[in-house]
């Protein structure tokens, strides 16, 4: 069984960043390659684009985007009714320290073992 990761907006923005660190790159080689099992909850790729529109323009958030969901084999998960609760509690017990998309990140990781 391979190792399962759930991924949040910090490394996958980081991959697609002009010189990305070496640990991203072989992160995303070992995803590519089906020796992780990755996990990305689907809301966490608004943030990710997000952050690209505005560091590296428009297009090149559409472009990574498109080829992050079609080119790197990981599954997006969608928000079930159980994971929004496990999310919404996590939120309010560590309310300033955790973003709402660290949590759903976390309720994600915690339901696939990742």
């Amino acid at each position: 069984m391979p190792n399962r990761a759930c991924l949040d907006a910090g490394p996958i923005y980081l991959y697609y960043r002009k010189n990305p660190p070496k640990k991203v790159i072989t992160l995303i080689q070992n995803i590519k390659e089906k020796k992780i099992s990755a996990f990305v909850p689907n809301t966490i790729l608004v943030e990710i684009f997000k952050h690209l529109y505005v560091t590296e323009g428009k297009d090149h958030a559409i472009n990574c985007i498109i080829n992050f969901q079609y080119n790197i084999n990981a599954q997006f998960i969608v928000l079930t009714p159980d994971l929004i609760l496990d999310a919404g509690r996590l939120k309010c017990q560590y309310r300033t320290k955790l973003s709402y998309n660290d949590c759903i990140a976390i309720a994600v990781a915690i339901k696939m073992k990742a």
